[in-house]
């Protein structure tokens, strides 16, 4: 890959996501239309869809051979059709979004060959942009980022998604993750996958688990993290497989080892 390519992919991902920004605030002085998609949990809004649509329109307008996997499935693209490959989630955090209007965030990614080159994730709310060419470290607006190395259980602070998750019962990790908050300084449930990948990085939280993610969920987040020196795997420790659904283990390089031992022994 050439740098300036990936340079001009980064200041695409970035004025994608603060299009999104005032396209968000346009919408958001009319009614919101939401609907449901699988359940009452599992919503989509008409800005959704609009923010999807802007940056697919923004990403084909300049590179009509590259691919885009969105969640709102506004084009269809199989991930392996295409050497370059965009993850868009116009808004990880739908429900918060829909109840708060905080606490969400775009997510945009650039893959090439099932390697990502870019990683951006924006949060609106509080105007923070974290941000990460590959090989180029990660960054806050225009701060680097860099993690605590030195951390220990005792004094982390995680999220996770498991302890309302079905298979996370049947197979004991939702237990495993009651019985880890107690070895740790404290829990938080966020709902916006993208944004505690990015937290992960900035070191704001020390690790985030979650039983079953979309591609686009941590599309960016997994660049984020590993620019900031963290691990990011499957829960069982194997590489995030590319364009896929996967189990997600991303945490402080101190903290990974344990937590993946942990969580794995005597599963079901």
């Amino acid at each position: 890959m050439q740098n300036t390519e990936i340079k001009e992919w980064g200041l695409l991902a970035k004025h994608c996501a603060r299009s999104a920004e005032k396209l968000i605030e346009d919408m958001l002085s009319r009614p919101l239309e939401v609907t449901y998609k699988s359940s009452a949990s599992d919503l989509v809004t008409s800005v959704d869809r609009a923010v999807e649509q802007m940056v697919i329109d923004e990403i084909i307008k300049k590179y009509p051979e590259h691919g885009v996997l969105g969640e709102e499935g506004l084009v269809a693209c199989k991930p392996s059709d295409f050497d370059t490959v965009w993850m868009v989630d116009p808004i990880d955090g739908t429900t918060n979004f829909v109840h708060q209007q905080q606490n969400y965030c775009i997510s945009i990614a650039a893959y090439h060959k099932g390697v990502c080159q870019v990683g951006a994730v924006y949060d609106p709310t509080r105007k923070e942009l974290f941000y990460a060419e590959r090989g180029g470290g990660v960054f806050l607006n225009d701060s680097p980022l860099q993690v605590e190395r030195n951390k220990e259980m005792k004094e982390a602070l995680w999220s996770t998604s498991l302890f309302w998750n079905r298979r996370a019962m049947k197979s004991g990790l939702s237990e495993k993750a009651q019985r880890l908050a107690h070895r740790s300084r404290g829990v938080r449930v966020y709902g916006v996958a993208a944004l505690e990948l990015a937290y992960v990085a900035a070191g704001r939280l020390d690790a985030y688990i979650s039983l079953g993610l979309n591609p686009w969920d941590y599309g960016a987040g997994l660049l984020l993290v590993q620019e900031a020196g963290c691990r990011i795997t499957t829960l069982d420790g194997n590489e995030v497989p590319f364009g896929e659904r996967s189990s997600i283990l991303a945490a402080n390089p101190n903290l990974y080892d344990f937590l993946l031992e942990f969580l794995t022994e005597h599963l079901v």
